[in-house]
């Protein structure tokens, strides 16, 4: 009996998704969120989806606090997931988001120059695959820089490098 190794995400209720419309390229339009949003997305490893690799913006103050993810849905002619009307890019806030800050969220969108439109997706079946495999990306990325992080992956990456440094250096006497 194989355990499915798959992330098993009970809701996503807490979970704002945002569709957009823009000619923007991923990081003109990221650069607008960070200013009228005051946010700082930062650009991470790109979500890949059936080898094509997707950009995938990420920020959030630290545990316990709003996520905010953008994820470009088109690389080249490759869509990750259609929408329609189409949407170039998906805006995630996880976080319980009261409906004056939604409307405030919108309007700073919406007054964007460069994004067609901007809207908040109902949360169906079809939506809940995107949001999943957002989602299994995003705990990836987490994990890769926890590990990253990791003091004793430092030493041993340290050590590594001394090492090449060494015979570097013997192959030169």
């Amino acid at each position: 009996m194989g355990r499915d190794k798959r992330i098993q995400i009970a809701s996503f209720a807490d979970t704002t998704v945002v569709g957009i419309n823009s000619g923007l390229v991923d990081y003109k339009l990221a650069w607008n969120l960070n200013k009228v949003l005051s946010l700082d997305l930062a650009r991470y490893d790109d979500l890949v989806f059936e080898g094509t690799p997707y950009s995938f913006f990420y920020y959030t103050i630290g545990e316990n606090y709003d996520v905010y993810n953008l994820v470009s849905l088109v690389y080249k002619d490759r869509i990750l997931f259609p929408f329609k009307p189409r949407l170039d890019y998906l805006f995630l806030i996880q976080g319980n988001l009261s409906a004056e800050r939604q409307i405030d969220i919108m309007g700073r969108l919406r007054g964007i120059d460069g994004i067609g439109h901007a809207f908040i997706l109902e949360k169906g079946k079809n939506l809940r695959q995107v949001l999943e495999t957002i989602a299994e990306c995003e705990l990836q990325m987490i994990n890769r820089k926890k590990k990253q992080n990791n003091i004793n992956e430092v030493r041993k990456q340290l050590k590594a490098q001394q090492a090449e440094m060494e015979m570097l250096r013997a192959a030169q006497s």
